[in-house]
């Protein structure tokens, strides 16, 4: 009995994981302008060199804490700038930030998170992310997936050689009526995040596809250049 009530004790105080190595994608420029930072306990980063068609580069905080984002140019009553929870769940081991605008929040941001891992999104996939209000499916050569409305990743890999693949988008209940058609390139060095968003221009279709592509070759040479990490340091 004494054992287990030492151990429990012991658990009890066993140290918070550090914040893990995470990055950061604007989702438009007005974003990617503002003035933004990553905490964790005392530990504060300044996200720098945000674009709505690139990751950043990966920041490290060594705080303990859970990680909150940091709206440097917007106040509270009492001048200090505003935060928001940016919610991590245990098992995303390389969590990748979305910052999408949301007026109802006092930061003007919501916070998207999922796993950027290379080792579950695969090089060579295609991660698709529904922001419609429709259920819909994609399909790539003979291959098709269906993507449900909301914000649930779903990848697609089709292997073989870099060739160029045609690509079909449709809803659900009309498989036989496409509402998107392209011909993309296959590279298997290349993983690329598709955002399925509604048109804002009805000439050009019903629907967009917002594609933020990563190459292997590109983040090889970040990591012997030393360029990957981004220190963390109070914001300027």
């Amino acid at each position: 009995m004494i054992l287990r009530c030492l151990a429990v004790l012991l658990l009890g105080h066993a140290p918070a994981a550090a914040a893990p190595p995470v990055r950061v994608l604007a989702w438009d420029q007005e974003i990617a302008a503002r003035s933004l930072a990553l905490v964790s306990g005392e530990s504060v980063v300044e996200i720098a060199d945000m674009h709505p068609e690139k990751r950043t580069a990966t920041f490290r905080l060594k705080g303990y804490e859970p990680l909150r984002l940091r709206a440097l140019d917007r106040k509270d009553t009492e001048g200090k700038p505003l935060e928001r929870a940016c919610a991590i769940p245990e098992t995303v081991t390389r969590p990748l930030l979305v910052l999408i605008p949301d007026k109802a929040d006092p930061t003007g941001l919501r916070v998207f998170v999922f796993n950027d891992d290379p080792a579950s999104f695969t090089w060579g996939s295609y991660r698709f992310l529904n922001d419609t209000s429709k259920d819909l499916v994609v399909k790539l050569e003979k291959k098709a997936v269906k993507l449900p409305a909301g914000w649930k990743p779903v990848d697609l890999n089709l292997g073989g050689d870099t060739r160029g693949v045609g690509v079909l988008v449709a809803l659900v209940d009309k498989l036989d009526k496409p509402i998107y058609s392209a011909v993309w390139e296959y590279n298997t060095g290349v993983r690329t995040i598709c955002f399925i968003v509604p048109s804002t221009d009805p000439r050009l279709g019903v629907l967009n596809m917002k594609a933020i592509p990563e190459d292997k070759r590109t983040i090889e040479l970040e990591e012997k250049a030393g360029l990957t990490p981004a220190a963390a340091k109070p914001p300027s």
